[in-house]
């Protein structure tokens, strides 16, 4: 009898202990790439000011372009990024990976935040700018793989669309914090402060925690299913050329499924600001709250997307939250074109991003689980990055430039309607892997 009752003590002390680890997987997990994609995105957030300060010229828009030319061109390292930190995710270990994306994150921050305006050094400034976006995305194009492959190798075999949603809660977080920072900087700065050094402020802050993310990176528990994989020795010691031999159809199936992913991130959360400020001449501050709005909801519905995956699958909620987002972008951004106000643009791209929220609490797990354990963080960072570089990095400019050589401030909607066809058409005649084992 004692036996068993110490036999039933010790299993439930174990499932204390795993559900205890899982949470701090999910918290620090969270926090540490809450903080990497932070810097990121609040780039995208302040392009306007960014266009006047290091890419000057006679005419606006040609100087918006080159902004967010600069914000796609970091798109072009993720690719290599994911490569080498993804491979290095699956020979040492994800945390390993984890540690030296925020460490790479942290020089491109310091870059942008002291960079010299065009004014003071010429050409230097946004060369300057340009590296420190390079280093961001090789950086950032590492975290992605390697985060998701941790959060859902750490889940129960029945919660991995709620641990897996935990890479959207992160971005959404940084999303969040970003527009916060924007929209109390506009409002208490004067328009030549926030010209001078008050745009510089949210850099600053996320240079000044990195410290903190290093340290909570540092105390993270390796995937038990990255050490059950290297104690049978079944790791691969060439995961690239593995992934691009024997695992070549997911990564391509994977690019297609990103696409939607990424246009809906760049456009409704990150372009509308720039886009409802330069085409429809609303005030930066009220896009900033707007994105504030949109991001709250992002951060919940996301979360519970990935919970009802785990219940219904994940197939099914993505494919609706993609033919929504078809029927819907048009007539949503033709009212805002039309009725151009904050409560318009709320509306919209609140709208929108409440459909793309149940997408993406999917879409983790989903991708994830496409590949085996060895070359899971290799394979999600190529699909992912490659899908990001190609449709997400350069949308803020492609609808820049649509916008301007048609004249048509609908151009933005067509774009969106183009990334929900192609996704729909690489979803549907996948197999939903949401109940079987992880391999």
């Amino acid at each position: 009898m004692s036996t068993v009752s110490d036999a039933a003590r010790v299993s439930a002390e174990r499932a204390l202990e795993n559900r205890t680890s899982g949470r701090r997987v999910i918290v620090v997990s969270t926090i540490g790439n809450a903080l990497e994609w932070f810097d990121f995105m609040v780039y995208s957030f302040f392009a306007v000011i960014i266009a006047k300060l290091y890419f000057p010229a006679t005419n606006p828009t040609v100087s918006m372009l080159a902004t967010w030319g600069t914000f796609g061109v970091g798109f072009l390292t993720r690719p290599v990024g994911g490569l080498v930190l993804g491979a290095i995710s699956d020979r040492a270990g994800r945390k390993s990976a984890l540690t030296i994306t925020i460490s790479l994150m942290a020089i491109g921050i310091a870059l942008i935040a002291f960079a010299p305006t065009y004014q003071a050094i010429g050409i230097g400034a946004p060369i300057m700018m340009l590296l420190g976006r390079l280093l961001q995305g090789f950086s950032t194009g590492g975290e992605v793989g390697c985060a998701t492959a941790l959060l859902v190798e750490y889940a129960p075999a029945n919660r991995r669309g709620y641990f897996g949603s935990y890479q959207m809660v992160a971005q959404a977080t940084a999303m969040l914090l970003g527009s916060l920072f924007g929209a109390v900087l506009t409002r208490s700065l004067s328009p030549e402060h926030l010209l001078s050094w008050g745009w510089r402020i949210p850099f600053i802050a996320g240079l000044l925690i990195v410290p903190i993310g290093l340290q909570l990176r540092r105390k993270l528990e390796e995937s038990p299913v990255f050490v059950a994989k290297s104690r049978e020795r079944e790791l691969s010691d060439r995961p690239v050329r593995d992934a691009a031999t024997r695992h070549w159809v997911p990564v391509v199936v994977g690019m297609g499924l990103t696409v939607f992913n990424t246009v809906g991130t760049y456009i409704f959360l990150l372009y509308m600001p720039s886009h409802a400020t330069h085409t429809l001449h609303l005030p930066l501050a009220d896009t900033l709250i707007s994105s504030s709005i949109s991001s709250v909801c992002y951060l919940f519905l996301s979360p519970f997307a990935g919970a009802l995956s785990d219940r219904i699958g994940r197939k099914k909620i993505m494919v609706t939250s993609m033919a929504l987002t078809f029927i819907v972008a048009y007539p949503a951004f033709l009212f805002l074109t039309e009725h151009p106000s904050l409560l318009s643009l709320i509306a919209c791209q609140g709208l929108l991003t409440v459909i793309f929220s149940f997408h993406q609490g999917s879409y983790p797990a989903f991708l994830s689980e496409l590949f085996p354990a060895n070359v899971r963080s290799t394979g999600i960072a190529v699909s992912y990055n490659v899908g990001v570089m190609i449709f997400g990095g350069f949308a803020p400019a492609i609808v820049q430039w649509l916008t301007m050589t048609t004249g048509d401030p609908l151009s933005i909607c067509y774009y969106v309607m183009f990334g929900s066809a192609l996704g729909l058409l690489t979803l549907i005649p996948l197999r939903d892997r949401y109940n079987e084992a992880l391999r």
